[in-house]
């Protein structure tokens, strides 16, 4: 998903779980307002607390490693699940930005 989607889906959607999968140190530097730290020890966790109807929005540093776990939500059968294409950098901008999609 373009980071200018993403972060409309993010304004718009207030029950939107959007999570950061990039290292702990670099979440705990920056990371978007409201964004939770998610490594795979904590995957099964979030899934067994969320309802599968929920908006997921996964971003990284560049958008690859956040396809891994957005698929990994599909694969449990979430039905709204996105990765931001290019991470964290084109989605913090747009939101900083107030860019839509």
């Amino acid at each position: 998903m373009p980071a200018s989607a993403a972060a409309e889906l993010i304004r718009n959607e207030p029950t939107a779980a959007v999570f950061d999968v990039r290292d702990m140190a670099s979440y705990q530097k920056a990371h978007v307002e409201g964004a939770a730290h998610l490594s795979e020890d904590r995957l099964l966790a979030w899934m067994k607390r969320l309802p599968k109807e929920t908006p997921v929005v996964i971003y990284c540093y560049h958008g690859n490693a956040s396809k891994t776990f957005a698929q990994m939500f599909v694969d449990f059968r979430y039905t709204r699940v996105f990765s931001v294409d290019g991470g964290y950098e084109p989605l913090a901008v747009a939101l900083a930005n107030g860019v839509a999609a």
